[in-house]
């Protein structure tokens, strides 16, 4: 979950003030959820690592789709979900021995952005976030979302534009506004924030 730029757009963040759901763009975008690290037991369970360590998403899921490392994904049915420390172990459909279950292991476990549970009112899915332009209260445009950050405290945008860099958290002190139909995020910039 700590690599810089792919999985960190994957998981659940808190939200400033509230906004409709996801944009149509991102409805039917693969968001990977993780990736299957091994084998449990001998009756083909598999361990998948989460991205996001918290979330259950993974386990309220009746399809996935499992991307093998040269790009082949099939989409797999559920039949058997649970957490166990911080795996989320997983029986899928014709998968019933330790052989089976091996072949899968490096697989990442993906999901339709449409088949996720909603966020909430205090939260949002990083992956509606990557790409939204971001502005100040005095209507500067800053940039877009590239990626996100998970820190203890609090998720942070990485925002781009003009050859400059921003680190914007996603607290309700910065976050003015968010719009995910709009795909704008309005910040009110806390002293130092904007400086380089």
């Amino acid at each position: 979950m700590r690599s810089p730029s792919q999985r960190r757009h994957m998981v659940s963040a808190r939200r400033a003030s509230p906004s409709s759901g996801a944009s149509s763009a991102s409805a039917g975008r693969l968001i990977e959820l993780g990736r299957i690290v091994n084998t449990h037991g001998i009756r083909g369970e598999v361990r998948v690592l989460p991205h996001n360590r918290d979330s259950a998403a993974v386990l309220g899921c009746e399809t996935l789709v499992l991307t093998r490392s040269d790009g082949a994904s099939e989409a797999r049915r559920v039949v058997a979900s649970r957490r166990h420390k911080q795996f989320a172990l997983l029986q899928f459909d014709g998968v019933s021995s330790r052989a089976a279950a091996e072949a899968l292991v490096g697989c990442a476990v993906s999901v339709r952005r449409d088949q996720l549970p909603p966020a909430g009112p205090a939260a949002v899915y990083h992956v509606d976030l990557i790409g939204c332009s971001v502005r100040t209260t005095a209507g500067a445009l800053l940039g877009a979302v590239q990626e996100m950050i998970v820190t203890g405290s609090n998720d942070v945008c990485v925002v781009r534009g003009a050859g400059r860099e921003y680190l914007v958290p996603l607290i309700a002190d910065v976050v003015a506004a968010l719009d995910l139909d709009a795909r704008t995020i309005t910040v009110h910039p806390l002293p130092g924030l904007l400086e380089a």
